[in-house]
């Protein structure tokens, strides 16, 4: 069975731009690691091994297709490859934390093959805004009880 990512951890910015990658994301995330934005008003840390995948998935599905290039360059332009320090912390690209709206507070949650990094203001919106009957109601439609 594959090593997800999963659970949460708030942490906040220094001044510097780094974040702590929560102690039980390390080992799977690896040293380096790609930061791209995300479409869910977050920034996405993926392990280079998972970025890779990413990048094959695209590269068989969507071969010179227009949705493809639009894919790719936004991929390409949207993502940095980063080197978690000794203390477990990341530095985020300063344009991709604007992107995203990170100032201060964030939350990082496991999101099975990655790690999505949301301001906590945006995380707590998110939070209020999900019903639970709704998941429970697409999980079942996949053939997943909850």
């Amino acid at each position: 069975m594959p090593n997800y990512f999963n659970g949460k951890q708030i942490h906040s910015i220094d001044a510097k731009g780094r974040v702590i990658v929560p102690v039980k994301f390390r080992e799977k995330l690896g040293e380096q690691f790609i930061v791209a934005l995300g479409i869910d008003r977050c920034l996405n840390l993926y392990p280079m091994d998972e970025w890779q995948k990413l990048l094959e998935k695209l590269d068989q599905n969507l071969p010179g297709t227009d949705e493809g290039r639009l894919l790719l360059t936004f991929l390409s332009a949207n993502s940095e490859p980063v080197e978690m320090d000794k203390q477990g912390r990341v530095i985020l690209p300063q344009e991709l934390r604007d992107s995203a709206g990170i100032t201060k507070d964030v939350v990082s949650v496991g999101a099975l093959d990655k790690i999505k990094v949301f301001p906590k203001d945006v995380w707590d919106e998110y939070n209020k805004s999900v019903s639970l009957r709704e998941i429970a109601s697409t999980a079942a439609t996949y053939g997943i009880r909850l």
